[in-house]
């Protein structure tokens, strides 16, 4: 992120809810960020998609930028509803 949003800060953030593990990477960069744009966050998506994972960008003009990652993951036994 600090490389193309010239951000100086970055926040990650990581829980497990529901059957979903959920990953949060949050800077305070340029924004701007657009999945449909280049191949960084759409091979991420891709990737994520084989897992039945989902990716969510926002990323307003000016920042900040927030990218959630929700992966299938439950705990052994527990069934995830859909």
């Amino acid at each position: 992120m600090a490389k193309h949003a010239q951000a100086s800060q970055v926040w990650i953030g990581i829980g497990h809810a529901d059957g979903m593990l959920k990953i949060t990477v949050t800077d305070d960069g340029r924004g701007g960020a657009d999945s449909g744009q280049g191949t960084g966050l759409r091979g991420i998506e891709r990737r994520l998609a084989a897992f039945d994972g989902m990716l969510a960008v926002s990323s307003p003009p000016g920042g900040p930028t927030v990218v959630t990652l929700r992966i299938p993951c439950p705990v052994p036994g527990q069934l995830i509803q859909r």
